[in-house]
């Protein structure tokens, strides 16, 4: 009989804090509270596969695939979404943004954090026109140079987008257009 009422207890206490911690809105959808603008990073949401090529340090561009899925968090004031691509050694990269609209600044405040480094990026990103683009990210290349990116979405639509990485050796001065391109087509 006690065995039994211990359990009757953990469903009680599992249903409790289930539905405090449950978002009343729905966890698929922006917080009807977050401001407006949190919706245009919502093309994210769902999973995506990838069509890429990235610029080698030779100049050569390399094609690759990636796996890219986007969700709502923080009961639906922030998305989140995570990024995995085979290297060619075998191993899988992994990596993941937190995007938030600040009201107050008007523009996102992008998190990145790849594996291996485990070293946060920050970005801000705006809309401009039918694009959202993302600049920040400042880090040193392979070669210990600064750099500084510049992320545009763009062709933006509900089965398929498409992402390209300009990136900066004299802090935004010039660029150099287009060392990583992506090519997303909805999963689902």
């Amino acid at each position: 009989m006690s065995r039994i009422l211990a359990f009757l207890a953990c469903v009680a206490l599992a249903a409790l804090l289930a539905a405090r911690l449950l978002p009343a809105h729905g966890a698929g959808a922006r917080n009807p509270q977050a401001p407006p603008e949190t919706e245009q990073f919502a093309f994210l949401i769902g999973e995506w596969e990838c069509a890429t090529r990235t610029m080698q340090l030779d100049g050569t561009m390399a094609d690759g695939t990636a796996r890219w899925t986007g969700a709502w968090i923080l009961d639906g004031w922030a998305i989140q979404d995570d990024w995995a691509s085979p290297r060619p050694d075998g191993t899988t990269f992994h990596g993941t943004n937190i995007r938030s609209f600040n009201p107050v600044t008007r523009v996102w405040d992008v998190r990145w954090l790849p594996s291996g480094t485990l070293q946060w990026s920050a970005y801000t990103a705006e809309r401009v026109g039918e694009t959202m683009v993302m600049t920040g990210g400042e880090t040193v290349d392979p070669q210990g140079r600064p750099t500084l990116d510049r992320n545009t979405f763009y062709d933006i639509g509900p089965d398929a987008w498409k992402w390209r990485k300009d990136r900066s050796f004299d802090g935004g001065a010039t660029w150099i257009e287009g060392v990583v391109w992506v090519e997303a087509t909805r999963v689902r």
